[in-house]
């Protein structure tokens, strides 16, 4: 028979060795933690090797792991191909599908560039309304009539459309009362026209819906679909969830992907399309893609559904944001991928460090990045 003195001292045991697993655990997530090679295609090394800041980086993991940037839960740098860091926080980890909010957006961009290299549609050039044959009364607007993909791609399709008026999480947002809405093509295709197709810029989801379909109509296959065979395939991306509404994908948010595959995603854009020894994409679209159309506000630009931002060091960096924090950022000049998920939604501005100052910080680690 166990004594009482005994039963307390092994209940006592136990808990301090689940207490060391745990400190030990967190300990470990906030340390730099050298990638492991898992065998899925990406290249992996350190920070040393690349003459990275090391000590900056250490400042800059530990205001995330203290939650200075919110609610973060991943951060992969990947420098030459080769993947530097890979850090996950708050209980996140590399299985897990993170959902990408309105990086999907991007998506829409480089399908619609595998369908034109498959001669599916002709050009970005292409206009809208050839693909919805049965909207014919729609024509009837001159403004809409002259709506193209390229319109599409750089939110400047002139639709009366406002979705950053209101907070995403508004009820009277135009986003939010859209996902309400049954037939998500329909209304997108109705919205009535406020400006002239190419001279404005206006974030919108609509936008990507119908690119969406384009694609499907073109193709013959749901976008997730096409993407799968055509862009997931060659990545070496096993597993996805995409987001559908009574037979329409979702475009503009519904993509979920394991935070490592969207490194690749990353990588894709920094080669100018190209996977190893694969062209999954033209260097033709991808510098397109990449290609500053319109201005957002000063200094920053809308491409193909990235958007472009001067940097104070003198070059270029694309990057596509999503809600709570999901953002892609790739600096060709640096051979630079960063890529950043979290849930930062509901999190008021004023009670963290938006993620944004987080990406200039990972940036600046960089060896030919000298703070003035």
């Amino acid at each position: 028979m166990i004594s009482k003195n005994n039963k307390c001292m092994r209940i006592l045991i136990v808990v301090l060795i689940i207490l060391g697993f745990t400190g030990c655990k967190e300990k470990m997530v906030c340390s730099y933690r050298i990638p492991v090679d898992k065998g899925d295609g990406l290249m992996v090394s350190t920070l040393e090797k690349h003459a990275f800041d090391t000590t900056r980086f250490v400042e800059v993991n530990e205001d995330i792991c203290q939650g200075k940037y919110g609610n973060v839960h991943s951060v992969l740098l990947l420098h030459k191909n080769e993947l530097l860091v890979e850090q996950y926080y708050n209980d996140w980890d590399e299985n897990e599908m993170h959902f990408l909010a309105s990086t999907t957006k991007s998506f829409s961009a480089i399908l619609m560039g595998i369908a034109i290299d498959q001669g599916r549609i002709k050009d970005e050039h292409e206009k809208m309304l050839n693909f919805f044959p049965e909207y014919s009364v729609l024509a009837d607007d001159s403004l809409k009539r002259r709506v193209c993909i390229k319109h599409l791609l750089t939110n400047a399709s002139g639709f009366e459309w406002d979705e950053h008026a209101l907070a995403v999480d508004d009820p009277q947002n135009m986003g939010v009362q859209m996902d309400k809405k049954e037939d998500w093509l329909k209304e997108s295709l109705a919205l009535p026209m406020d400006t002239m197709p190419g001279s404005i810029y206006a974030y919108s989801g609509p936008n990507n819906i119908i690119v969406g379909e384009i694609i499907k109509r073109a193709t013959g296959k749901n976008a997730d679909e096409f993407a799968n065979e055509n862009l997931f395939a060659p990545l070496g991306i096993k597993e996805y969830d995409w987001y559908f509404k009574n037979g329409v994908c979702d475009m503009s948010g519904g993509l979920k992907l394991k935070v490592r595959d969207i490194a690749k995603y990353g990588m894709l854009h920094l080669n100018q399309g190209k996977w190893k020894d694969k062209q999954v994409v033209s260097s033709e679209w991808m510098k397109k893609t990449f290609e500053p159309y319109i201005e957002i506000k000063h200094t920053v630009y809308s491409c193909f559904q990235w958007r472009m931002v001067e940097t104070e060091y003198g070059f270029n960096s694309w990057f596509i944001p999503g809600n709570g924090g999901q953002i892609i950022s790739v600096v060709p000049e640096l051979d630079l991928v960063i890529i950043i998920n979290a849930d930062n939604r509901g999190i008021r501005k004023d009670e963290c460090i938006p993620l944004e100052h987080l990406i200039k910080a990972l940036t600046e680690i960089h060896p030919e990045c000298k703070k003035n």
